[in-house]
């Protein structure tokens, strides 16, 4: 079974910081920067090309929100938002996630293939970053819905 799925099945343990009817966000185990949090779509799909309108749909916009709370929470100078389809391009779980990697200032090298992953954070890491990353979606989703 894919490690994503048994997250979504709350099978496997993750630091969860959005959820919705169809998709879900988590902080990466071994975060590239800290903030390092992965958007999946709760039904499997092995990779972005797959993604019916529907789904992609749903996946913009979990991302877009989360992106926003994570900007919100830690100060970061800029982000990349990116998905990685196939073995060849660094695909490791076969399960339709985007990455969403705050950067700062000359903190990480220009090439992604020259990431280095950092080793798994403490508990309290987590659940710091998880509280207030949470905190913010719900003020952007209010906002979102005073405009719909």
């Amino acid at each position: 079974m894919c490690l994503f799925c048994n997250i979504i099945k709350g099978e496997e343990h993750a630091f969860i910081v959005y959820e919705d009817k169809n998709t879900m966000a988590f902080l990466d185990k071994y975060p590239l920067s800290p903030g390092h949090t992965l958007v999946v779509t709760k039904t499997h799909f092995d990779n972005f090309l797959q993604l019916d309108k529907e789904h992609l749909s749903q996946l913009s916009l979990a991302t877009n929100i989360v992106a926003n709370a994570i900007s919100k929470s830690i100060n970061a100078s800029g982000m990349r938002i990116l998905t990685n389809i196939g073995k060849s391009a660094g695909q490791v779980i076969f399960h339709v996630h985007v990455h969403i990697i705050p950067t700062w200032d000359s903190d990480l090298p220009k090439e992604f293939n020259e990431f280095e992953p950092r080793k798994e954070q403490t508990k309290e890491y987590y659940e710091t970053l998880k509280r207030v990353i949470s905190q913010n979606i719900k003020t952007i989703i209010a906002d979102i819905d005073k405009y719909r």
